[in-house]
């Protein structure tokens, strides 16, 4: 999880994404799920988090 900073959105990545690599901020897969359906939180477009949490 990105945290929002001044001028930016909260966003969720992927564990591993290249475009968030801070070590920090790691949630469940239950936190994934609600995370989404936040209003106020993207999902990173490049590495996709949401594949397999829905379905899976």
């Amino acid at each position: 999880m990105q945290p929002k900073r001044s001028g930016e959105t909260a966003m969720l990545h992927r564990g591993g994404c290249g475009l968030y690599s801070a070590q920090l901020g790691f949630i469940n897969r239950q936190e994934a799920i609600i995370a989404m359906n936040e209003p106020d939180i993207e999902v990173c477009r490049i590495c996709k988090p949401e594949t397999g949490l829905v379905d899976g």
